[in-house]
């Protein structure tokens, strides 16, 4: 058995075929690699600008949102109150007219 020696002589013989088969493989695995690449690539920076926007704009809104209902928290006890000083006038005023 003689050995293959690798020189700047040696030849490989390929048909065509499974060359253009080769080629297609390895631009269908390039296409694919890259495809996903790019998937991972928008998918970190869609998260990137909703973790920037949840710390802009959603917590924002709920801090204004609950500031928003404590005061009218306030206000409806405030309004109970009148109503509940109006009830009592006005009971006196039936009282005294009676």
């Amino acid at each position: 058995m003689t050995e293959a020696k690798v020189n700047d002589r040696t030849t490989f013989n390929i048909s065509i075929s499974y060359l253009i088969q080769i080629i297609i493989a390895i631009a269908a695995f390039v296409y694919g690699y890259a495809s996903i690449s790019e998937h991972i690539d928008n998918n970190s920076r869609e998260i990137k600008n909703i973790r920037g926007n949840q710390s802009n704009y959603i917590f924002p809104d709920i801090r204004m949102l609950e500031q928003k209902v404590i005061i009218l928290e306030k206000e409806v006890l405030v309004l109970q109150k009148e109503i509940e000083f109006y009830k009592k006038e006005i009971q006196k005023i039936q009282k005294s007219n009676e």
